[in-house]
């Protein structure tokens, strides 16, 4: 793997996606570069931030999708 890491590289790491070697590397660049270091605290906030965000669908979006829904199975009754 190459010493230049990018974000794709550090949210791998982070979701532990990486082989023993990979994550050595980076915990070795982490150590040493204090940009990498800096960004990878960011992307640590970011995904604790948009892990408990809750999604929910628009009411009417619910409405349309079971209407939409039982109209189509009045068709294959």
């Amino acid at each position: 793997m190459a010493d230049n890491y990018t974000q794709d590289h550090l949210i791998l790491y982070i979701y532990n996606e990486l082989t023993e070697k990979e994550k050595f590397s980076i915990r070795k660049a982490l150590e040493t570069d204090p940009e990498l270091y800096v960004t990878y605290h960011q992307l640590l906030q970011v995904i604790g931030n948009l892990d408990t965000l809750n999604f929910e669908p628009d009411p009417s979006s619910v409405e349309l999708i079971l209407e939409h829904s039982s109209h189509h199975e009045e068709h294959f009754h």
